[in-house]
């Protein structure tokens, strides 16, 4: 295996573009210009994340979409740097119009984490960690 990305399933594709540029990830060049379609690319390896109208991802896995005001499917976790990171990613969340599930806080002595839901409720995760202060 050579790659691995994350196709999600959106209600409106333009308004998912304007939240995640606004939370700053970087909008994918190989697919800037399509309309059926978004893709960004996170973090420092580029991991991509695919963004579908709902009725083509259930096409492409032939099942329901998750209803994810009353469940989760995943929680898509992001690494950060320092905890500034994660409370500048908070702040932005707000901006876009994303939903915080989880005030960013100390967990376990060496997390400092949020959480927050994106416009179609898919839960995410931002936290640094101190792995210095881990246990072992």
């Amino acid at each position: 295996m050579k790659s691995i990305w994350l196709n999600l399933p959106v209600k409106d594709i333009e308004a998912s573009k304007v939240f995640f540029k606004q939370i700053g990830f970087r909008e994918n060049p190989m697919h800037a210009h399509a309309t059926h379609m978004a893709s960004f690319l996170i973090g420092e390896n580029d991991f991509v994340l695919m963004l579908f109208p709902e009725y083509a991802f259930q096409h492409f896995t032939q099942s329901e979409i998750s209803d994810t005001s009353i469940g989760s499917e995943m929680l898509i976790n992001l690494d950060a740097q320092t905890r500034t990171e994660v409370d500048e990613m908070t702040t932005s969340v707000k901006k876009a119009g994303g939903k915080i599930f989880a005030e960013p806080a100390e967990v376990d002595g060496w997390m400092y984490a949020m959480g927050f839901m994106d416009l179609d409720g898919h839960r995410w995760s931002m936290l640094y960690m101190e792995m210095d202060k881990m246990p072992k």
